[in-house]
């Protein structure tokens, strides 16, 4: 664990094979080095892109947890880089399960009043750092957002994504959705 503190985003998921006895720190280096070599076809983009590498990570950790599917990921990305530079905060459930290891549907108002900069509840822009390690394809989705005038989104039971332009239609979507 000593050897991850601060890599949390940059270690790539994938299904690696090591032998037995294999030290740590090739282990994770061997991670490190995974990201580096999944991001390549990335570089042009991320170069030219108005936000750093390490926002987009951070960006794609939450995007891993609170999206499936590439065009969800892609719309979902759009709405949360819209509250962003909107100034609007990110109200998003993910970094709870990093914060506290609880789901959304298990979350309390005492949780969603946790004094703490992952609360994305309390706090505008990122949290400080990413909430996991996520795949290319949320990394991809952090850079390459849909744009849409959508601000809002939620899940119903079934994991289906509704989306909401104004807060009006938001409440319209959890009475519909969630009630």
């Amino acid at each position: 664990l000593a050897l991850t503190k601060g890599q949390e985003g940059y270690l790539f998921p994938d299904t690696y094979g090591f032998f037995p006895g294999v030290t740590p720190d090739v282990v994770v280096n061997t991670l490190k080095a995974n990201f580096k070599k999944k991001i390549i076809p990335l570089e042009k983009e991320l170069s030219t892109s108005k936000r750093s590498l390490e926002d987009i990570i951070i960006m794609a950790s939450i995007i891993e947890k609170e999206a499936n599917g590439k065009e969800d990921r892609a719309i979902v990305s759009g709405i949360l880089w819209n509250r962003i530079d909107a100034g609007i905060a990110l109200q998003v459930d993910a970094p709870f399960l990093y914060l506290l290891g609880k789901e959304s549907k298990e979350l309390t108002n005492k949780d969603l009043a946790t004094k703490s900069l992952y609360n994305t509840y309390l706090h505008t822009g990122l949290p400080p750092t990413p909430i996991n390690n996520p795949g290319i394809a949320a990394i991809t989705a952090a850079l390459e957002p849909v744009p849409s005038d959508y601000f809002y989104y939620l899940h119903d039971k079934n994991g289906t994504i509704h989306y909401a332009k104004t807060y009006a239609e938001h409440k319209k979507n959890i009475q519909n959705y969630l009630k």
